[in-house]
């Protein structure tokens, strides 16, 4: 998958003069695509008026239409239009490199990848590139053009850690619509959704009665849910038995735990480690590929952060 993981800045930079074509400013078209904000553009319009015009080429493909849609270089062009409008002494043309796509998929991977390595995005923009690419991603897995780990070059692609492309998984996954409209509105950011998408859904909605610009990640508190006891053990009509006695205090034990205490015992300890391993031996037995494999055990690690034990346990029994 070239055009996901080369910086096409860099070969724009690179690409000799005769595969650049200066074109007309009035040529150039801003893409309804593209959804970066385009900003402090009289900054940047002194910025390229000081040396002497736009020297970073734009990406542009061409229109069936005439002219040119703008895959890079929108800020570039709304600089040269404020300047060309103010009346000052600079070129009406840009110089451009002109690609061709083979579908709308890869000219938008090209369009965020250069965006979000271009500059530091905001986190409506980061949710939507987040979406646009995970779909393009799992897509292209689906029909065998893509064997690569999602979270990790989602990540990569991003330019952010993978622990931040799990809490957007998460709000993708569990979070209420108003939620992520909250985050793609840029009421909410993506760690405040993220801590919200761990409650119920019915703790959700009545957050998203208020005023979601108002709330921040320490105001949401999970309610506890304590595991039942197992009554039955204490109602045994005859004296029970040691290995009896021994199953009902391990589970009056268990029972009292706090959700906390249960999440130490499997985060980073001896026991994923076996999970794992086990994971690992029953890919091996039903023949998954070493890349399968380790993206299974990625969609693991993701789930022990972001998943409710007790929500998993409701999963894995409703599964069957």
């Amino acid at each position: 998958m070239k055009s996901m993981f080369d910086n096409l800045a860099a070969i724009a930079g690179d690409t000799q003069n005769e595969d650049i074509k200066m074109i007309d400013i009035e040529d150039l078209h801003a893409s309804d695509d593209n959804f970066f904000i385009v900003e402090k553009i009289e900054e940047f319009a002194a910025t390229i008026l000081g040396q002497g015009g736009v020297k970073d080429n734009l990406i542009v493909r061409p229109l069936e239409s005439g002219g040119y849609e703008i895959i890079s270089g929108h800020r570039r062009r709304a600089a040269v239009q404020y300047l060309i409008d103010k009346g000052e002494n600079i070129s009406h043309y840009l110089p451009c490199l002109v690609q061709e796509y083979a579908n709308e998929d890869e000219k938008m991977l090209d369009l965020i990848l250069m965006n979000v390595t271009a500059r530091q995005i905001s986190d409506p923009e980061l949710w939507k590139a987040f979406e646009v690419l995970d779909r393009i991603l799992k897509e292209k897995k689906d029909q065998g053009e893509y064997y690569g780990r999602v979270r990790d070059d989602l990540a990569k692609s991003l330019g952010v850690s993978s622990a931040q492309v799990g809490k957007m998984q998460n709000v993708d996954k569990n979070a209420i619509k108003p939620v992520k409209d909250a985050v793609a509105s840029g009421d909410l950011s993506i760690s405040t959704a993220n801590e919200i998408a761990k409650l119920p859904e019915e703790e959700q909605k009545k957050l998203a009665k208020k005023d979601l610009t108002e709330i921040a990640p320490k105001d949401i508190k999970k309610k506890e849910q304590k595991k039942p006891v197992d009554t039955n053990i204490n109602e045994e009509k005859s004296k029970p038995s040691s290995a009896k006695k021994k199953k009902a205090d391990l589970m009056n034990w268990a029972a009292s735990l706090s959700k906390e205490q249960i999440n130490f015992l499997f985060d980073d300890s001896t026991y994923n480690k076996a999970i794992y391993g086990c994971l690992i031996a029953a890919a091996k037995e039903a023949g998954f590929a070493e890349d399968q494999i380790h993206e299974l055990l990625n969609g693991l690690k993701a789930a022990f952060e972001t998943t409710d034990k007790s929500k998993a346990e409701d999963l894995y029994v409703n599964f069957f």
